[in-house]
């Protein structure tokens, strides 16, 4: 089966890690380009790859390619594990990566180039990846839609919730049931370059009764740097 680089990125549908579904070869590993010390670091291991063949990106400069060609490298990674709490909804950030596409196969022009307005697309494509875990702490069930916008400290304001498919792909509808939690990934196209973005402020949505719409908790932000 051809493996497909932007089906396992979650670019088809905005939103999932950097996993190779379909891998018959182990994933390519590349030094970074010499400029700056902090980019002189060698990369010291081969992405890791599960058992299925997916492959999972941790350390800046690694990268895989498909089969068509196109390669993803990781330009930025943030360990948060933090917490933030907007009772009854619990909010966890995992991590934050910056990503970045190039020698984007033709395959997938016409389809990426939906999620860019219809403009051509450039020779690299960058997308900040989101991974976090959410909490409802009460036995009812709430609306709730997650994180509604990523603010960057470079002056863009991305639209994390409004693409139905973010959630359709994780399992997550905007109905929260009680005493549960979910694992999400929110993925979204930045025109920023990657050395430029130090830092990312969430806007999460409030979370609501689902019976009398009426909010529960108002929007919360929070703000995290690389």
């Amino acid at each position: 089966m051809k493996k497909s680089i932007l089906k396992a990125l979650g670019l088809i549908v905005l939103a999932g890690g950097i996993l190779t579904a379909c891998s018959e070869e182990k994933a390519s590993t590349e030094k970074k380009e010499e400029s700056t010390p902090a980019e002189q670091k060698e990369v010291s291991n081969k992405p890791k790859e599960d058992e299925n063949g997916n492959v999972t990106l941790t350390e800046v400069g690694q990268s895989t390619k498909d089969d068509d060609g196109t390669k993803a490298e990781l330009m930025k990674i943030k360990t948060v594990n933090q917490t933030v709490d907007i009772s009854p909804v619990k909010l966890t950030v995992k991590d934050m990566k910056v990503i970045q596409l190039s020698n984007i196969g033709s395959d997938y022009n016409e389809l990426l180039t939906q999620y860019t307005n219809g403009k051509k697309l450039p020779k690299k494509l960058n997308y900040i990846q989101i991974q976090y875990t959410a909490e409802n702490t009460e036995e009812k069930n709430i609306g709730w839609n997650g994180i509604d916008k990523i603010v960057t400290n470079t002056g863009e304001q991305l639209d994390a919730a409004n693409s139905d498919f973010i959630w359709e792909e994780n399992g997550f509808d905007g109905t929260f049931y009680g005493k549960t939690k979910h694992e999400g990934i929110v993925g979204i196209l930045t025109d920023s370059n990657p050395k430029d973005l130090q830092s990312l402020k969430f806007i999460i949505s409030s979370s609501f009764d689902p019976d009398s719409y009426e909010d529960i908790t108002i929007p919360q932000q929070t703000e995290f740097k690389f």
